[in-house]
């Protein structure tokens, strides 16, 4: 038996994209940890995956050039989305790592670790593959309308992938990151804002 419950996929725009985001795509391309992603399963079905460059080998690094201008600005969004939301609560950000893909480049049907997930779309042209995301409750398929700025973040344990990609590049930073909610020292019995230490 499935009980619906109410749940989101949150949207909102990276603080200062406009302004960090060639410095951003220029490191990530001079970057010296980097890796092709491509799985034993056939890259066009949807379980298979070939993404051209990332460095998830390096997903904890924090002296990363890249990571050091990206991550300022993304504490500052996801904390004012997550307050926003009732979840007020220090951030626990266990990966941060960038994808490249180029043509005919997808990332087949997955899930993350950690409580949240999510993709920066930092270079993102018209046309580029979508991520999709299933929702647990019905099994239905729905793909996320972002753009080129956007960060998406959603429950981890939903199965998400991104689609094939037409001949642009697309560049996205995901992310998994947990909530501290050990700080809790209030909750409203209405299931109002919750409140931190």
């Amino acid at each position: 038996m499935k009980i619906k419950f109410d749940a989101c996929i949150y949207k909102m725009q990276l603080n200062d994209h406009d302004i960090i985001k060639d410095r951003l795509l220029k490191l990530i391309n001079e970057t010296p940890y980097q890796e092709t992603i491509k799985d034993n399963r056939d890259p066009s079905t949807k379980w298979g995956s070939h993404i051209s460059r990332c460095d998830w080998n390096y997903n904890d690094k924090k002296d990363r050039d890249w990571y050091k201008l990206f991550y300022p600005n993304f504490e500052l969004s996801v904390k004012k989305l997550m307050r926003e939301s009732n979840y007020d609560a220090p951030l626990d950000v266990e990966d941060v790592w960038f994808q490249q893909y180029e043509k005919n480049d997808s990332h087949g049907w997955h899930i993350h670790r950690s409580q949240f997930t999510g993709v920066y779309y930092l270079e993102f042209p018209r046309g580029c593959a979508q991520t999709e995301i299933v929702s647990p409750f019905s099994n239905r398929k729905r793909k996320i309308n972002a753009k080129e700025g956007d960060i998406i973040v959603f429950p981890s344990l939903w199965i998400h992938r991104a689609t094939h990609n037409k001949d642009k590049r697309k560049t996205i930073i995901s992310f998994n990151f947990n909530l501290d909610i050990t700080k809790c020292i209030a909750e409203n019995d209405y299931g109002g804002i919750l409140h931190f230490t």
